[in-house]
């Protein structure tokens, strides 16, 4: 396999927005990695902090590779874009500045990918992924059938219900390719993040994923991160958290419906609603583009309940903040 067009081994991304402390923290992480050949590609997506100065700390220390952009926010879905640009590793792997990450990490990746390019079957795989642990050391997610198990993102998913954290390792090829971020998208306007499962699936059409037990991230629930208290930040009208869901509702609708007609129609169901609670929410343009006839029917029933539903809670909510 040609090793000549890449410069280092691993790329690890990290998207960042005012965390500079977070920063200080993955960059000690990164300098303690057992295995050192790859480049930290260190978004910044419009931070106001002193995330600047702690970079400059790091580039004057220089110890690891690093390339740094600095942009004037857009999301995370955004940063991907510049980044995937950027990168010069053969593979790469996401390190978020609120997750620490194992000593081990890039270690494991390479010997798992190394294993994979002596097989036959490299061409099909396009990413490893590894496990993620609680900070009280519990596992994230049920156990697969076996330590080293070879299947796909949309399998393990849809199949055998199992959406938990894990960490990606990828091909860079793929990544700009297959699963690409789209430079356009529907409700791009107020969101910050093109739902990063809507292109592991895509992948998963074509490529295979190798999930091993190794744990490689210990995962942290942070306070109004992208994932957090859903529901209530819709329904209080935060505007990027309902675009954002929107974007996963509407590509779950349109690429996703066999797998989840197949697999979990409950799922189904439920995503039909989400997507209908949130138009009557929002009153976005567009939202039916590409869908089927059946999905714009359910959606277009359910629409008028939900309006009344929002009225109801929001009359309610009025009533008790006067009473109190």
């Amino acid at each position: 396999m040609a090793q000549t067009k890449y410069k280092f081994r691993f790329s690890v991304f990290t998207a960042t927005r005012n965390r500079a402390n977070m920063l200080k923290r993955l960059y000690n992480e990164l300098k303690s990695q057992t295995f050192q050949d790859f480049e930290w590609v260190l978004i910044n997506d419009g931070s106001t902090d002193d995330t600047d100065e702690i970079v400059a700390q790091i580039k004057q220390e220089n110890i690891i590779n690093l390339q740094y952009v600095k942009k004037t926010g857009g999301g995370k879905h955004t940063a991907w874009l510049v980044a995937t640009k950027l990168f010069l590793g053969q593979y790469i792997v996401t390190a978020d500045d609120d997750d620490p990450i194992t000593s081990n990490m890039l270690e494991v990746f390479n010997k798992h990918w190394s294993d994979l390019e002596q097989s036959p079957q490299y061409n099909e795989f396009w990413e490893v992924r590894s496990r993620c642990k609680k900070i009280d050391g519990s596992l994230v997610g049920p156990q697969l059938p076996s330590s080293i198990f070879d299947s796909d993102y949309n399998t393990v998913s849809y199949k055998m219900g199992i959406f938990c954290e894990m960490v990606g390792c990828r091909k860079v090829e793929v990544l700009r390719n297959e699963a690409s971020v789209p430079e356009v998208f529907p409700f791009m306007e107020n969101a910050s993040n093109f739902d990063e499962a809507i292109r592991w699936s895509r992948a998963a059409r074509k490529y295979k994923t190798r999930f091993v037990a190794d744990i490689t991230r210990i995962y942290n629930a942070t306070p109004n991160s992208l994932s957090s208290n859903i529901l209530n930040r819709c329904i209080q009208g935060e505007k990027r958290i309902i675009a954002n869901k929107l974007v996963e509702f509407y590509f779950t609708l349109l690429e996703r419906r066999d797998l989840l007609l197949k697999y979990n129609k409950r799922k189904y169901i439920k995503t039909i609603l989400g997507y209908s609670f949130l138009i009557a929410l929002s009153n976005p343009s567009t939202p039916y583009d590409g869908l089927t006839w059946s999905q714009r029917f359910m959606i277009r029933c359910l629409i008028l309940p939900c309006k009344i539903a929002i009225i109801y809670n929001n009359t309610s909510v009025k009533i008790y903040r006067a009473k109190s």
